[in-house]
């Protein structure tokens, strides 16, 4: 119970939209004929149903582990554009929890979700771009979706950005600022 409900808090605090909560929160043992179902509205296009079983596969929650079958779901709903599966599915290239690290992968997934305006995918994005970690390091492009991040929410990021402006220089850190603004313009269209 305290799992779904920490999930519940983390999909909120996310801004995930009402079928991933709910997916998130109702993660109880399945009889063989309610997977059946479940899988079946996932076949179907339903968010809730694919989210749920990506979560249920992942964890091992009411059917053995499967990280396959996990990856599957996800992608199911991250093309339909859910932002939070789209994150998700980054988060595993680069945990290295379940599946090998992939930071190409991982890196094309956050782009998606950071584009839809998910918070955590910008600040996620901002990292990866700063460290380099399996991707060519780039300074501009990490501190344009720092810019963007602190645009869409109240933590304080200062002190991250006062920090990532120390590596750049002057002109690095105008085409950063140029180059957020215009996304930000353009309804994420010219990222």
């Amino acid at each position: 119970m305290k799992k779904s409900f920490a999930y519940l808090l983390v999909a909120l605090f996310l801004g995930c939209s009402a079928a991933v909560i709910a997916a998130e929160s109702s993660l109880e043992k399945q009889t063989p004929e309610q997977l059946e179902s479940l899988e079946s509205r996932a076949a179907a296009g339903n968010e809730k149903a694919q989210m749920k079983l990506a979560i249920m596969y992942l964890e091992g929650n009411g059917v053995s582990a499967d990280t396959d079958k996990a990856l599957f779901y996800y992608r199911l709903a991250a093309e339909r554009d859910i932002a939070f599966a789209q994150h998700r599915l980054a988060r595993l290239y680069l945990d290295n929890d379940h599946v090998e690290p992939d930071p190409a992968k991982a890196l094309a997934w956050l782009l998606r979700a950071a584009k839809l305006g998910l918070v955590q995918a910008q600040l996620d994005l901002s990292q990866l771009y700063e460290d380099g970690t399996g991707i060519n390091r780039d300074f501009v492009k990490a501190y344009k979706w720092l810019s963007i991040a602190s645009s869409l929410t109240d933590r304080n990021l200062e002190p991250r950005q006062v920090e990532l402006e120390a590596k750049m220089t002057f002109t690095e850190l105008a085409q950063a600022n140029l180059l957020s603004r215009i996304c930000i313009l353009t309804a994420y269209q010219d990222c």
